[in-house]
């Protein structure tokens, strides 16, 4: 009995001694595993889209004949809407830059009649398709969130009618080419890898003529206002390269 008592002692002894000393002599607890973090969203990748539109184009409008100018017209106009399919490669240069190049072909109804000298000369130009190249370049306000510039060459076929008199008529079709200009704004939706974006742009295209008879030409330069809405699809955007910083 003596010997259980003087050992119970001891072991109270050695516990009081092990708690003085701030020693944890209990085995140490298990330690989780680490949970996975998902690598940072990269706008890098090919993407293809379509989309719908309306626009509004202007024709600068010369008439003229062989002894010199006979009337001019200033913002002639017509409106409707288009179709627009797209394609291009995007790049996440820094962690709030993006820098992307794209081409896109647009077919639309966007049609201007004009009538000159109360109906004696009657004409119609109507913006059948056209296709671009350009670069876009913008800034992240937030991961899925694209703030864009964007420009580059264009070209545009228009399809024209005139008569004089009702007797003498000509149709036919004019390649104009220009550039454009433009500003938007693109978004990631719901953490997948479709993105809307929406865009204005103005177009600025060079001066062609056509020809009414042996005597009289017209010469017409257009300008376009458009406004777009394409959904797009990243192939090879996701985790990995820039992350994002808010700074």
């Amino acid at each position: 009995m003596k010997k259980v008592a003087a050992g119970v002692a001891v072991a109270l002894a050695l516990a009081s001694s092990a708690a003085a000393d701030g020693v944890d002599r209990r085995y140490p607890q298990s330690i989780a595993a680490p949970v996975p973090i998902a690598p940072p969203y990269t706008w890098t990748g090919f993407y293809i889209g379509a989309g719908v539109g309306g626009g509004a184009v202007v024709h600068d409008v010369s008439v003229q004949d062989n002894f010199g100018s006979i009337v001019n017209f200033d913002g002639i106009g017509g409106e409707g809407a288009f179709g627009t399919a797209i394609v291009g490669w995007d790049w996440q240069v820094s962690p709030n830059a993006v820098l992307g190049i794209f081409a896109d072909y647009d077919f639309s109804d966007i049609s201007t009649d004009f009538n000159l000298f109360d109906g004696l000369m009657r004409s119609s130009i109507d913006h059948d398709h056209s296709w671009s190249i350009g670069a876009r370049f913008g800034l992240l306000s937030s991961p899925s969130t694209l703030w864009y510039a964007t420009g580059g060459y264009t070209e545009a076929r228009f399809e024209s009618f005139a008569s004089l008199a009702d007797t003498d008529s000509v149709s036919g079709r004019a390649t104009f080419r220009g550039w454009f200009a433009g500003t938007g704004v693109d978004t990631r939706l719901a953490a997948s890898n479709w993105f809307l974006r929406l865009e204005y742009r103005f177009t600025q295209f060079d001066s062609e003529r056509e020809f009414v008879d042996d005597f009289t030409s017209i010469d017409v330069e257009p300008t376009m206002h458009t406004a777009r809405a394409t959904l797009t699809y990243k192939f090879s955007g996701g985790g990995g390269g820039w992350g994002w910083s808010g700074r």
